[in-house]
């Protein structure tokens, strides 16, 4: 489930011949469309940047903080609950199964997520995935939603 995004204008490609150019995209629609400087994703094992001029790529997305430089703008940050990545020529396409501004998140509301997570049942291995993902995804948020990157928020 995503929850408010910041949607851009009417995007411009052709500003830059050659732009590195971000898509991010959810089942409810596009987010984001337009030219960017740097992008990070979040990966199962860190985070995967990328520049103008990358190699063809594609992976899964982990759960965490996508950010990206636009063009002669400040850094955009974002919760990003999974999805897959692809980059071909100077266009990264995040396919994302969720996506909100971090100045959207709630650090009361993440509390709330990881406890909720951390009573979940956890006997079989789809119990204990379940509720890995649910913990990552509100330690994210938390994360996010307090202004903090990188080591994990303590709860």
């Amino acid at each position: 489930m995503s929850g408010p995004v910041a949607t851009p204008a009417a995007s411009s490609h052709g500003s830059a011949a050659g732009a590195l150019t971000l898509r991010v995209v959810t089942p409810e629609g596009a987010v984001f469309d337009g030219p960017v400087e740097t992008v990070v994703v979040p990966s199962h094992d860190g985070e995967t940047a990328f520049l103008k001029g990358h190699a063809p790529y594609v992976g899964l997305l982990g759960i965490g903080e996508l950010r990206f430089h636009a063009q002669g703008g400040a850094t955009a940050r974002y919760f990003l609950g999974g999805g897959v990545v692809q980059v071909v020529g100077n266009v990264v396409t995040v396919l994302a199964e969720a996506v909100t501004l971090a100045t959207a998140l709630d650090a009361g509301k993440a509390r709330a997520e990881i406890d909720a997570a951390q009573k979940l049942p956890g006997s079989t291995d789809d119990q204990i995935a379940a509720r890995t993902k649910a913990l990552d995804a509100g330690r994210a948020k938390l994360r996010l939603a307090s202004g903090s990157r990188g080591a994990p928020a303590a709860h």
